[in-house]
């Protein structure tokens, strides 16, 4: 996969749009095809195929939703969606190229992240039967009290009336009743193990020159992952801030002020998601033209003279 030679102009949006439909419909087109038709067969060929194409499918689907955000000029939607997208195509590329090795790993971060989210219901639903036994026990007891209150007030109509007590709250949700003991289930054998971005990242810095799909390191990507999340998902005090206007008086503004990040996002998407589609298309047989067009078009040169698409 060689870079394109040539001058090359700034992308602009009707470009942008009209290079993500084609690239949409490539992946489609192969997906859909009889290349991607994989018999169930549980081999670890055959596991690792279907998740490296679902991979690529949800880069795809990301992609697809960053482009209809853009277009509605939803500018924290494009920054949220673009975010995932990287740690997507970062997953993807990982899964690919680590061959099923990647894929077991995946599988142990997904197992783990599966029972500290089983662990957090049945948590919550015990600790809420607890609760509403002790609120309801106390309900009990005042309203007890409170009734003989209300006799000795109504008996002895010349004294001072005995103050009422206030009934404690009882807990009105409801226990969440989600089992996810069955989808542990599908995991037994296998150790739960968390898989950090940053992992991912080292892992493929590794693994690019040997497997030909790189020859820079992968932790810039990592850094603009990193400051996307601070002003994007993330409600942290660098996304705050772009809300403030400065002058005689602060003002707070309906949306953050600064640089738009809709089409570096919308570029980063499509020419990652374009990388990625060349390499897995490929390894079922399929051609890929516009994705490697596409990915030629947006890739970005090491000496800055493209910047406007991430290196990697």
């Amino acid at each position: 996969m060689t870079a394109m030679t040539g001058k090359r102009t700034t992308p602009t949006d009707r470009g942008l749009r009209r290079d993500t439909s084609r690239l949409q419909t490539e992946v489609a087109a192969a997906m859909d095809g009889d290349s991607w038709a994989i018999l169930p067969t549980a081999t670890d060929h055959v596991k690792h195929r279907l998740y490296d194409g679902a991979s690529l499918r949800h880069c795809c689907l990301l992609l697809a939703e960053i482009e209809q955000a853009a277009k509605q000029h939803l500018e924290m939607a494009v920054r949220i969606l673009g975010r995932a997208h990287i740690e997507a195509w970062l997953f993807g590329l990982y899964l690919h190229f680590g061959g099923y090795p990647a894929l077991e790993r995946i599988a142990q971060d997904t197992h783990a992240s599966t029972i500290t989210t089983y662990e957090e219901f049945r948590s919550f639903d015990a600790q809420l039967r607890s609760d509403k036994r002790k609120a309801e026990k106390r309900l009990v007891a005042v309203r007890k009290t409170n009734d003989g209150r209300a006799r000795w007030n109504t008996d002895n109509p010349d004294k001072s009336p005995k103050p009422m007590l206030d009934e404690p709250y009882v807990p009105r949700l409801r226990e969440s009743g989600i089992d996810l003991a069955s989808r542990i289930g599908d995991f037994a054998g296998l150790k739960p193990a968390t898989l950090p971005v940053s992992v991912v990242v080292d892992a493929l810095t590794k693994l690019a020159p040997k497997e030909g799909f790189g020859r820079e390191s992968f932790r810039p990507v990592y850094q603009i992952y990193r400051l996307v999340s601070a002003v994007g998902p993330h409600p942290t005090l660098h996304l705050y801030d772009w809300y403030l206007c400065p002058g005689g008086f602060v003002r707070i503004a309906p949306e953050p002020g600064g640089p738009s990040m809709i089409n570096p996002t919308r570029i980063s998407a499509l020419y990652s998601t374009a990388f990625l589609a060349e390499w897995v298309l490929s390894s079922s047989g399929c051609e890929t033209p516009i994705a490697t067009e596409v990915r030629q078009r947006y890739e970005a040169n090491p000496d800055g003279s493209a910047g406007w698409a991430p290196g990697s």
